[in-house]
């Protein structure tokens, strides 16, 4: 066995020799000097822990912690009444808002409305007859001629708290919405509401409102709706 061994074997356990080791640490100085401060570090450790623990030490240390837990159980209880009060200020903002909303201008609810429904706007193959004049019924519309060309997409759909036959008629600068809401009378006005072009008509029983970016069919498409739902021709421009 040569230094090298001797040293590894005794790191692993300074009080454990082997005979071979007892053998080399009797013929070397240099092993017997490394052995005796390996041991007395060993020594010195073992002192070092034995530490007279004072009395009522684990009781103090059980106090201690029964008194953290409560306080961390305290100060969760605080932060969650914090967070629930929070949640609910949130959730009553957000029921005050939408209650705004629901009473927001008639532009402002048909644009909210097309940003719900984007789906809407994809569509371009015109749909039967048949399809068109269902969401009519359901709203109880009689027509009073046929219907304008081209539209592509007709649902009934709420608008706030009034109903609507919501409609999309694809042109070539891009689609315009059709919203025909036959309980609601609106004053005639155009607007523009978040980049989008709204004309409210009152017409029939109630209310037609066109959509679109561009403008430059709201005339046509005004005259065609108003011999549909009232069966006249006046033009869109002197309509009341």
């Amino acid at each position: 066995m040569n230094c090298l061994d001797y040293r590894r074997q005794l790191g692993a356990d300074p009080r454990r020799e082997t005979p071979e080791m007892q053998e080399h640490r009797r013929g070397c100085a240099g092993c017997a000097a490394h052995q005796a401060r390996s041991l007395g570090f060993e020594l010195a450790l073992k002192r070092s822990l034995q530490v007279a623990v004072p009395d009522g030490l684990a009781e103090r240390i059980l106090l201690a912690q029964a008194t953290g837990e409560r306080g961390t159980r305290t100060r969760r209880r605080r932060r969650w009444g914090w967070l629930a009060a929070a949640a609910v200020l949130v959730a009553a903002l957000g029921v005050g808002l939408q209650q705004l909303q629901l009473f927001a201008p008639l532009a402002r609810q048909l644009v909210v409305h097309l940003q719900h429904e984007p789906e809407a706007l994809l569509t371009h193959v015109p749909l039967p007859v048949a399809e068109i004049e269902r969401p009519f019924a359901q709203r109880g519309v009689v027509l009073a001629a046929p219907l304008p060309a081209g539209i592509s997409y007709a649902q009934p759909c709420p608008v706030g708290t009034m109903g609507s036959v919501h409609m999309v008629m694809p042109e070539p600068e891009g689609p315009v919405t059709v919203f025909f809401l036959p309980t609601h009378r609106e004053r005639r006005g155009d607007y523009v509401d978040q980049g989008m072009h709204v004309r409210a008509v009152p017409m029939g029983t109630g209310t037609l409102a066109l959509v679109a970016a561009d403008t430059r069919h709201f005339d046509a498409l005004e005259a065609g709706w108003r011999y549909s739902l009232e069966g006249t021709a006046a033009t869109a421009a002197g309509a009341p």
